[in-house]
C-alpha cells in the first residue's frame, strides 16, 4: 500500500485535475502519463476523492470509468461506492428517478451511509415497505449517521407511543440526546440541525404529511414541556426556546411534534 506517501492535500489536486478533464482527453492522458503504472490503491484514492468532493460526483465517475481499463477497474472499487457524496445528486431524484434509486442501492451496498439513509426513507415513505426503509436506517445509523438514528425514532414515535422502541433508539442517540437535558447549546444546536436535514430530505421524497402526536395517556406531570427561559441557544433553536421535560420520553415526544411542524 503506497497511499501514505501521498498527503490528502495531493490526492485532493489530482482528482480535481482529473475530474476536470473531458472524457477525450483522459485517454489521452492515460497513455502520456501511463496511468496503467500507478498502484491500484492510489488510482482508487484518487476516485474515491473524486466521489467524495465533486459538485457533479456521477458524471465524472462515469467519465472517469470510460476514459481507459485502469479507472473502469478503479471505480468498480467498494470505497469509491463508499464515499459516493449522493446527497449532491438530488437533481436525478427529478430526471430520472430509476437511476437515482439504482445508484443509491449501489451505493448502499457499498457501505455508504447517506445512500443507506435515503433509501431507507424512499422505502418506508413512498414504497410503504417498513421493515426495508428500517434496515436500510439501521445501517445508516450504525456507521454513525445522526440524521437516520433520529429518523428512527421519528418513525417509531409516528406509529405508537410505545416506550420499548424508543427507549432502543435513545441508546443510539446518546450523542444528540445526553447532554440536551441539561441544557448543552452545542448539543442543542446539533439536535436542531439534524431535525432540518431530516425535513429537507423528507421534503424532497414525498408530499405525504404525518399526523400530529396524541399519546392516549397524556403526561401528568403539570410542569412537563414548560418553557423555561429566552435564549438564542435554546435546545428548541426553532422557536429560541428551553423547555423542560419529565423525562426523554416526553422531550422526544415534542421533538416529533416540531419534526411534523417542518415537512
Amino acid at each position: 500500500m503506497l497511499t501514505h506517501l501521498y498527503t490528502p492535500l495531493m490526492l485532493c489536486h489530482i482528482g480535481t485535475s482529473l475530474s476536470s478533464l473531458k472524457k477525450a482527453r483522459m485517454s489521452s492522458l492515460a497513455s502520456d502519463m501511463d496511468i496503467a503504472g500507478l498502484p491500484s490503491d492510489i488510482l482508487v484514492e484518487v476516485t474515491a476523492n473524486i466521489a467524495t468532493r465533486s459538485s457533479t460526483p456521477l458524471s465524472d465517475i462515469v467519465s472517469l470509468r470510460q476514459s481507459c481499463k485502469v479507472f473502469r477497474d478503479a471505480t468498480s472499487a467498494r470505497k469509491v461506492g463508499r464515499c459516493m457524496a449522493v446527497h449532491r445528486e438530488w437533481r436525478l431524484h427529478w430526471w430520472d428517478k430509476t437511476r437515482f434509486l439504482s445508484v443509491l442501492r449501489r451505493c448502499a451496498a457499498s457501505g455508504n451511509p447517506e445512500a443507506s439513509y435515503i433509501l431507507g426513507l424512499e422505502e418506508f415513505c413512498n414504497r410503504r415497505r417498513k421493515a426495508i426503509g428500517l434496515r436500510h436506517l439501521r445501517r445508516a445509523m450504525e456507521d454513525g449517521h445522526a440524521a437516520a438514528a433520529y429518523m428512527i425514532g421519528m418513525i417509531i414515535l409516528h406509529d405508537s407511543c410505545s416506550r420499548r422502541g424508543i427507549e432502543q433508539v435513545l441508546e443510539r442517540l446518546e450523542g444528540l440526546s445526553a447532554s440536551a437535558s441539561t441544557g448543552h447549546p452545542r448539543t442543542r444546536r446539533r439536535i436542531a440541525a439534524v431535525r432540518r436535514e431530516a425535513a429537507s430530505v423528507m421534503r424532497r421524497l414525498t408530499m405525504r404529511r404525518w399526523r400530529k402526536l396524541e399519546p392516549p395517556t397524556p403526561c401528568t406531570n403539570p410542569w412537563c414541556g414548560e418553557m423555561e427561559a429566552e435564549t438564542v441557544e435554546a435546545w428548541d433553536a426553532d422557536e429560541d426556546e428551553e423547555r423542560r421535560f419529565c423525562s426523554r420520553m416526553c422531550r422526544w415526544k415534542h421533538e416529533y411534534s416540531k419534526f411534523i411542524e417542518k415537512i
